[in-house]
């Protein structure tokens, strides 16, 4: 829906006309396929986030600089050139995932010491979608605990996939679509802060989605990642859990331990002089890799408390 006058009413120039046809054709089309109606409040109030927040958006890098990632024949220098082009703390970051127990797949963690290696070993789709929600994550400390949150998911729906027998492709689609599954909340709390004003939760939990979605689409990100936002039900495959269905599971989880502790809290033993490593450590040492230790806590069960 294109006006000819801004929201104070004032005469808009033919440019701004333009400018503002274009975008609200991008949104438009997003809407479109959610196929839902948008009331007239909350279409001017998405088209204001759009345009003043996600349009606007600047990681302090260019992301087309990542377009090395989407080729798997990429030269290793060419990769390695990357962290010089990106945000020193991403690199710090994702140098700390890359080398997590998780990752290395042993006991203790590996060194990955050059960023090819980092991106080598995590993988090079993989590493574009971390390098980008980092950056995302990382625009306001205000973000921090949605990060928490979303990491938490990302983290416990590997774990879940993994135990599950889910194939490597499978855990990957899993983590990546359960850390960006909320991603649509970002450009709504910067809003937030930008305008000094409070969008509501009913509001926000309504379209996040188509938010979320126009940020995928603007850097690019697996077209896979889309489902996330957009299913609305529990889904199973011929015999087992979709890796849907283990986003949501995880989302659950971590809904119920955030609203109550302000953090997920699990129950897991840890290493002893029998034991070198547990769930409970794995997750401890992954949280910590990637800056947010502080939103995660492991308790040991009750008989091993007391011993």
């Amino acid at each position: 829906m294109v006006r000819s006058s801004n929201r104070n009413g004032h005469d808009c120039s033919a440019a701004d006309v333009e400018r503002d046809a274009g975008m609200n054709s991008n949104l438009e089309s997003l809407i479109d396929e959610l196929n839902r109606e948008v009331p007239e409040p909350d279409l001017a109030l998405l088209s204001d986030i759009y345009e003043k927040v996600i349009e606007k958006l600047n990681l302090g890098f260019d992301p087309s600089v990542l377009i090395v990632l989407d080729n798997e024949d990429a030269h290793q220098n060419d990769i390695e050139r990357l962290k010089f082009k990106i945000k020193e703390q991403v690199v710090a970051r994702l140098l700390g995932r890359a080398n997590s127990v998780v990752m290395f797949g042993k006991v203790k963690s590996g060194d990955a010491n050059s960023f090819t290696k980092v991106v080598m070993r995590m993988g090079m789709k993989p590493a574009k979608i971390y390098i980008l929600a980092l950056a995302l994550f990382l625009l306001d400390p205000a973000l921090e605990p949605l990060a928490g949150r979303s990491f938490s998911r990302a983290i416990l729906g590997r774990i879940l996939a993994e135990e599950l027998g889910f194939k490597s492709t499978a855990v990957e689609r899993v983590e990546m679509g359960a850390l960006l599954q909320d991603i649509g909340r970002i450009p709504a709390i910067l809003y937030e802060i930008q305008e000094s004003t409070s969008l509501g939760e009913d509001f926000v939990s309504a379209w996040h989605p188509l938010l979320g979605l126009a940020l995928l689409r603007k850097y690019e990100m697996a077209g896979y990642l889309e489902e996330t936002l957009l299913h609305n039900h529990f889904s199973f495959l011929h015999r087992s859990l979709s890796p849907l269905a283990v986003i949501d599971l995880a989302d659950l989880v971590v809904k119920k331990s955030f609203a109550k502790h302000g953090k997920l809290i699990v129950e897991s033993p840890l290493p002893d002089a029998t034991i070198e490593s547990t769930l409970g450590s794995s997750i401890l040492d992954q949280f910590s890799s990637i800056g947010y230790r502080k939103y995660v806590e492991v308790r040991q069960p009750p008989d091993k408390g007391r011993s």
